[in-house]
């Protein structure tokens, strides 16, 4: 996959997070009623994405970890669910799952010129971990007390992907958005209690440019209300 199937039809971050305020408000989704829950990867070059978010919907709730899987089970859920405004009686979660990959000025997939550094380097490192792990045809996908995240990274991708098959870092990458969008609607699930939650899932991949920018693509996004799914255009 290339660079520009890659960003074909991307948006910058900054006008993709004011289009979820205009797109949620249509369902009565407001920041004053809502909760903002983020799953990105650690890295640093997430923060612009958390700091767009929190500029329209407030402070996150933050749910990620490496490669921006969703660890925090139906525990953490149920602490965020505490936390979420009830003014009129429902709940309303807005989950972000954004894992991210990188563009380097030659085009490279995978690669991004980060602050002081005189070479590209690997973003998002933990997923091409797990990529290179699933190329060396190694399948080993136990629990590591000393890399707790990055092992539990692989053993959540490692099942989903045939023995023998190599997927592209894009297409990993999106592996791990469609599990976060997965784990968070299981973990709201589990979390809920009489009163009524709202659920507003958008997810996608952030892409690193070469220019430094941020970009937003693949984008997926709906809401569920009373168990009825409603698609967000986009």
């Amino acid at each position: 996959m290339t660079s520009d199937d890659l960003l074909d039809g991307a948006v910058p971050v900054e006008d993709f997070v004011i289009w979820t305020e205009w797109a949620l408000a249509r369902v009565g989704f407001r920041p004053s009623n809502a909760l903002a829950l983020v799953g990105v990867c650690r890295d640093e070059l997430m923060v612009d994405f958390d700091d767009a978010v929190e500029q329209v919907w407030g402070k996150p709730f933050i749910m990620g970890s490496l490669g921006g899987l969703v660890l925090v089970g139906s525990t953490g859920m149920s602490a965020a669910l505490s936390h979420v405004p009830g003014e009129d009686g429902r709940h309303r979660f807005v989950a972000f799952c954004f894992p991210h990959i990188g563009i380097d000025e030659d085009g490279t997939v995978g690669r991004v010129q980060r602050r002081g550094m005189s070479r590209a380097s690997t973003a998002c490192g933990a997923v091409a971990a797990v990529q290179s792990q699933l190329a060396s045809r190694r399948r080993d996908f136990a629990l590591d007390p000393e890399d707790v995240e990055q092992s539990l990274l692989r053993m959540r991708l490692g099942p989903l992907v045939p023995p023998g098959v190599e997927p592209g870092l894009p297409e990993l990458t999106d592996l791990v958005r469609r599990c976060a969008v997965e784990d968070v609607r299981r973990f709201v699930d589990l979390a809920r209690g009489a009163e009524p939650v709202d659920v507003a899932t958008i997810s996608g991949i952030v892409v690193h440019g070469p220019d430094g920018s941020d970009l937003v693509t693949w984008v997926e996004a709906d809401v569920v209300i009373d168990g009825v799914v409603i698609p967000l255009p986009h």
